[in-house]
């Protein structure tokens, strides 16, 4: 008899040994855990923004849209087989550029800036075609001119294509200054288009 109660005060006191001891492995993994988690958070929270960074600094598209944002424009993107469209506003015009992250070269569009009915007079559309041609002769950005069968309008429309990667020194002014170009470009042949109607 008093050894059953022997051995069963023996079983006890290791499954009591047992449950103490899981119980105490239990909260220092727990205590380990919780001082490991801000450890690891943080190491993902840097990684994360390292990637970012990396994006921005390794891919046209990302340093597009740093540059952009960096200047106060709020630009969105569309993605279109490998190109990436991004349109934006500055000074009030809608600008759009294209970019592909395999080619260091981005064209930016400023697109229906004038326009005018294809049943205007045959005068005025000859003028509007002499005169963009004859910018393209001088300006630093393309003219080129399209017609919308839709709305039955000729729109004249502007195109730059630059060499764009972080090595250009103060990127935002870069882009700022051919922007602006296109439009001194624009107010010229605004002017052009106004003393052919003053002398007709």
């Amino acid at each position: 008899m008093s050894i059953g109660i022997t051995v069963a005060t023996v079983m006890f006191c290791f499954y009591l040994y047992q449950y103490i001891e899981e119980k105490r492995n239990a909260k220092e993994e727990e205590r380990k855990q919780s001082l490991e988690k801000p450890v690891i958070n943080d190491i993902k929270e840097n990684r994360d923004m390292n990637v970012g960074k990396c994006l921005d600094e390794r891919t046209i598209s990302g340093l597009v849209l740093t540059t952009l944002r960096n200047m106060g424009c709020e630009p969105e993107t569309e993605l279109s087989d490998d190109t990436n469209w991004i349109v934006f506003l500055y000074q009030g015009e809608q600008f759009t550029i294209e970019c592909r992250d395999d080619c260091y070269f981005i064209t930016i569009f400023d697109t229906w800036w004038y326009q005018i009915s294809t049943y205007s007079d045959i005068d005025e559309i000859a003028n509007l075609h002499k005169t963009v041609n004859w910018a393209n002769r001088y300006a630093n950005c393309t003219l080129f001119y399209t017609t919308n069968e839709e709305t039955e309008q000729i729109g004249v429309h502007s195109k730059k294509s630059l060499l764009f990667i972080k090595e250009i020194p103060d990127l935002e002014k870069y882009l700022t200054g051919t922007m602006n170009d296109m439009f001194r470009v624009q107010r010229f042949v605004l002017t052009e288009l106004e003393k052919c109607k003053v002398k007709c």
